[in-house]
C-alpha cells in the first residue's frame, strides 16, 4: 500500500536529506566530545585557547572526519557488493 500520495521520489529525497542531516549532527557531536576530551583532559578549559589547543582540536577533528569518510566509503562498497 502506497501512502505517498503520488510519486515517492520527492519524499524519499527529503527523507534522505533529513537522515543525512541527523547523521552529520551526531558525527559533529561525537567529534566535539572526543576531541575536547582529548585536548582538554579533566574538562579544564583555559580562558583563552592557545595555539597548541587550536592545533590539537584541528588535528583531532581532521582525523575523526577522515575516519568517518573511510567508514562510509567501505560501507557503500560493501552494500554495492552485496547488491550485485
Amino acid at each position: 500500500m502506497d501512502f505517498s500520495g503520488g510519486s515517492g521520489g520527492g519524499q524519499e529525497m527529503d527523507l534522505q536529506q533529513s537522515l543525512n542531516a541527523v547523521v552529520l549532527q551526531l558525527l559533529q557531536n561525537q567529534v566535539r566530545k572526543t576531541c575536547f576530551d582529548k585536548c582538554f583532559p579533566a574538562n579544564k578549559f583555559p580562558d583563552r585557547m592557545s595555539k597548541v589547543d587550536h592545533i590539537c582540536l584541528a588535528k583531532c577533528m581532521d582525523r575523526m572526519y577522515e575516519a568517518h569518510q573511510i567508514v562510509v566509503k567501505a560501507s557503500v562498497e560493501m552494500a554495492q557488493n552485496l547488491a550485485s
